[in-house]
């Protein structure tokens, strides 16, 4: 906890005759961070307010233009959800300083989640706004398709999270495709990767959202124990379908039909099928992950550097190498080090990314109490309110 916890400052040296120099910076970054502490805040009551007691699809798209506003512009695209995980797993690992206030900045969202679900994607991301707003006519994705994309944030979460602990950097940072909105410079391959993902929202909503951002997966996963459930209408439902229609995020479950016994049976069977076999997939998991470190680890900038010397290359990394003083034994322990931490990284890596497709599974086949309205799946649920706007019910209830 020490490295987390240290401070944002190192003491100064020990030399004769020397004045520190005066840094504004250093008393300008915790007034910002708590700034953004306070706009995230907000943000998430104002989403609270307007999506559990107004009910709004309206107010919720105000909500997501002011948050693209203060945390992409103002903020520079802070609090982000591709760099903020990485940040608390190189520090964890590693021990690499860490403010305090960035802790909070990634922990706030997620406390969030577990009472009221993710009303961090509905006004507080700024990726998240920008998908909302551009969301123009909808291709609904099949859901075979759907379900299979679903485990590419995963992925993403488990490998980035890997290389960031083990020293290698944050890559995803390198390829976040939302940098040409908040930045000038960028290079071409992550403006052409905005580009077709622009495209893609115009007819696919929230493409980044569900299928790429590794923090909606731990988003996800604190949504399972949220109480409040949304409901699209406190009264009766009238099964006229145009919420399921509306939700173009499959955040929707539909009534459970009446079943016959063999049916029933079949399910039943396949079910424990799939529990049992949890420990093999698992197994596999670690197994894949493990069997991926080496090409993992290649990747640490020490491995290539060591690759390099053994292969006889002049390069500019060799070149610093040889007048740093640091000896080939260093460096090699510092390979040790790497390798091993991919290796562990990987493995553990692997039977989380197993476990997360074993429990997709498991919760597709898995039936429902029989109810006979539509159900929000909160854990699936943006929070953007289109389910409101498409109820007749809830219409005329927010009308009056």
């Amino acid at each position: 906890m020490i490295p987390l916890l240290a401070q944002m400052r190192f003491p100064a040296p020990e030399f004769e005759n020397y004045t520190l120099p005066e840094m504004g910076l250093e008393a300008e970054v915790p007034e910002m961070i708590f700034w953004r502490l306070a706009a995230l805040m907000v943000f998430l009551v104002l989403s609270g307010i307007g999506f559990y007691h107004f009910r709004s699809r309206r107010a919720m798209l105000l909500l997501a233009a002011g948050g693209w506003f203060v945390f992409g512009f103002w903020f520079s695209a802070c609090p982000c959800s591709v760099g903020m995980f990485q940040n608390i797993a190189e520090s964890a690992v590693v021990g690499t300083p860490i403010p305090l206030g960035v802790i909070l900045l990634f922990a706030i969202p997620l406390a969030c989640a577990i009472f009221w679900g993710r009303l961090f994607c509905a006004g507080a991301c700024p990726l998240g706004a920008v998908q909302e707003w551009l969301h123009w006519k909808n291709v609904p994705v099949p859901l075979p398709v759907d379900r299979v994309l679903r485990m590419v944030p995963v992925l993403v979460l488990t490998l980035c999270t890997v290389m960031a602990a083990s020293g290698m950097g944050y890559y995803l940072c390198r390829l976040d495709p939302w940098l040409p909105m908040f930045f000038a410079a960028v290079p071409t391959t992550v403006g052409v990767l905005t580009l077709i993902l622009l495209v893609t929202g115009l007819f696919v909503s929230r493409p980044f959202c569900r299928y790429l951002c590794p923090y909606g997966v731990l988003l996800r996963f604190f949504t399972l124990f949220s109480p409040a459930r949304p409901q699209i209408t406190p009264q009766p439902c009238i099964r006229c379908r145009l919420c399921e229609q509306g939700c173009p995020n499959g955040a929707i479950l539909p009534p459970e039909p009446e079943e016959r016994s063999e049916v029933q049976k079949e399910g039943l069977r396949r079910l424990s099928l799939l529990v049992a076999c949890v420990p093999f997939a698992l197994f596999f998991g670690g197994l894949l992950g493990t069997l991926a470190a080496p090409a993992v680890s290649s990747l640490h900038r020490d491995v290539r550097l060591l690759r390099e010397l053994r292969a006889g290359a002049e390069t500019k990394e060799v070149e610093a190498f040889e007048v740093s003083g640091t000896t080939l034994a260093e460096l090699h322990a510092r390979v040790a080090m790497a390798e091993n931490r991919v290796l562990v990284g990987m493995c553990l890596g692997g039977i989380f990314f197993a476990g997360c497709g074993m429990a997709e599974l498991i919760a597709n086949a898995r039936r429902r109490q029989e109810e006979e309205v539509y159900q929000i799946v909160p854990s699936l649920c943006f929070c953007c309110g289109r389910c409101y706007s498409t109820c007749p019910l809830n219409r005329k209830e927010v009308s009056s």
